[in-house]
């Protein structure tokens, strides 16, 4: 913990002694992580710590100690190896830009520098399926808006703002980016595609009418998912098998 600042060092000194005594000696490593980790705290931001043990069960915990509030993802190497094959960018970026606070045999580093060097690829953009059926999803949701627009703003309201964040989901999957944290969206969209960000911002900010946002929401819809094909008008699934049905005798 060599270089940690004395206010962060109380802390992340309880959170390795508390695991120490647990886990022993099966304890491999901690990770310190997110907004507090990386020098970028809000008010209310947390404390999170990957937590690496030789078993085979993962765990998430939060814990009040005095003032903060902290956050333990308990994992086995294995599990945050599947995690990184899967490209969860949540995972991926916050073991490339953590801080080592414990590493008994050199894994928990081995598993920093993996993620260092995925964290600077792009992800796999998505496969064809995948597309179509956030095509699907998304025409979905924009004919359940279009029906109740007029009859209960409210709850076209609502799913408008499902349907945003669907919007985001496929713009960076489809492009083969890691999505950010959620309060980091409009940040990195301005940064991508400014225009999108702007859309993004008149509709939440409710400058417009509700028609007008409707219209704009249509427009980030139709960007999305033109490299994609545009709006959907056929579409199946391959087919799946099922197997038969045997009733639990009673």
């Amino acid at each position: 913990m060599r270089g940690l600042a004395s206010a962060h060092a109380p802390t992340i000194s309880h959170v390795v002694r508390t695991m120490k005594d647990e886990f022993g000696s099966r304890l491999m490593g901690v990770l310190w992580t997110g907004s507090r980790a990386y020098g970028e705290a809000w008010p209310n931001s947390d404390w999170d710590f990957f937590v690496l043990h030789a078993d085979l069960w993962r765990q998430r915990r939060l814990l009040k100690v005095g003032d903060s509030t902290i956050e333990l993802f308990i994992n086995p190497p294995d599990q945050i190896r599947w995690e990184f094959a899967a490209s969860q960018s949540a995972t991926i970026g916050m073991f490339a830009r953590g801080r080592i606070v414990y590493d008994v045999d050199g894994q928990t580093a081995q598993l920093q520098a993996e993620a260092s060097r995925l964290w600077k690829q792009a992800p796999k953009p998505w496969s064809r399926e995948k597309q179509d059926q956030w095509r699907y999803d998304i025409l979905d949701l924009l004919q359940d808006i279009e029906d109740i627009l007029a009859e209960d703003p409210d709850a076209a309201a609502y799913l408008m703002g499902l349907a945003m964040q669907k919007i985001v989901e496929g713009y960076y999957g489809a492009n083969g980016f890691y999505e950010p944290k959620a309060k980091y969206v409009l940040a990195d969209l301005a940064r991508r595609h400014p225009e999108m960000a702007f859309q993004f911002r008149m509709i939440i900010s409710g400058r417009q009418s509700l028609l007008g946002r409707y219209h704009a929401l249509r427009q980030l819809v139709e960007a999305v998912q033109k490299p994609m094909g545009g709006y959907l008008e056929t579409w199946q699934t391959e087919r799946e098998e099922v197997a038969p049905w045997h009733d639990t005798p009673t």
